[in-house]
């Protein structure tokens, strides 16, 4: 775990309605639910307003279920008390099921969100410590505009072709 900003854990949410999004963790404890103020906010009615906390401090990322109605489940198994959480370690909380990556320990890569460039490498100046290509974050908004602009234009295009052949009978 590092104090650089890069470095720091992220948790992505991995299905559901919000599957893409990320939260950046930064130290201190951070809120997750349903309600207007948390620090993850996860809008999925089986959450509790205030379903859960992760705790970043001392290089440890803690995960405590705060009495939820459908509790907390870390890697298939329902959380009692405070736990550590390790890279790659699947939470679910209501419907959602979020995934904890941390790259300053990661033994994996981060579910979906890096990109190797499709323009072929430049190569590195002389003297530099640039041996790869850079990776580029994906935006998950971005991502949800452009299905949403797709399934729009798909919905528009079957409701003109319909209006046709019944207008046209």
């Amino acid at each position: 775990m590092s104090d650089q900003l890069e470095l720091l854990p992220i948790l992505t949410v991995t299905s559901g309605p919000l599957r893409g999004a990320s939260f950046r963790l930064h130290p201190g404890v951070r809120r997750i639910g349903r309600e207007d103020g948390v620090d993850v906010l996860l809008d999925d009615p089986k959450v509790s307003r205030w379903h859960a906390t992760v705790e970043l401090a001392a290089g440890r990322v803690l995960l405590t279920d705060t009495g939820s109605t459908n509790g907390t489940w870390l890697n298939d198994e329902r959380l009692s008390g405070h736990t550590e959480l390790r890279d790659g370690d699947r939470i679910r909380l209501g419907n959602l099921e979020l995934r904890f990556f941390d790259p300053g320990a990661a033994a994996t890569d981060q579910l979906g969100t890096f990109r190797r460039s499709l323009a072929p490498p430049v190569p590195a100046p002389t003297g530099s410590a640039l041996a790869e290509p850079t990776q580029v974050m994906g935006t998950p908004a971005r991502r949800s505009r452009r299905m949403l602009l797709m399934i729009g234009g798909c919905v528009a295009l079957v409701g003109g072709t319909t209006w046709a052949y019944l207008a046209f009978q």
